[in-house]
């Protein structure tokens, strides 16, 4: 197993704007400029905080996002509003060491998430893009 992370920053490190917001990284050119699909292609699980999951949950087509992972979401509620992602609660920790070996993880984000991973070191590879 690999963990991943891929994200983009801003020069001052952030990865949302003072809302909580990342439709900013839609201004700064498409996946292929950025590898991102070779990147993906890679991946068996995807792993993102509830914030994560609410910038992405009504865009057009979300269905089709990381159709091709087992996709999970730390929250508190039972039920997801999109079909192939699956909520989880407890601890980013425990639930990544428990993971299948031969499986590679992909933390799409937030804090709560990458935060307490870097603290465990169970990071293998740090993508960061910086905007």
């Amino acid at each position: 197993m690999a963990v991943y992370f891929y994200g983009c920053i801003t020069m001052d490190g952030y990865l949302a704007d003072s809302q909580h917001r990342i439709d900013w990284l839609h201004q700064l050119g498409s996946v292929e400029d950025t590898g991102y699909d070779d990147f993906y292609r890679q991946m068996d699980i995807t792993i993102m905080g509830k914030r994560t999951f609410e910038e992405i949950q009504d865009l057009q087509d979300v269905e089709s996002f990381y159709q091709a992972t087992e996709n999970y979401v730390f929250t508190h509620d039972r039920h997801l509003p999109v079909s192939n992602y699956q909520p989880v609660a407890g601890d980013v920790v425990d639930f990544v060491q428990q993971i299948d070996k031969g499986k590679n993880v992909f933390v799409i984000g937030g804090n709560s998430l990458v935060g307490p991973l870097l603290d465990a070191d169970l990071f293998d590879h740090l993508i960061i893009q910086i905007a």
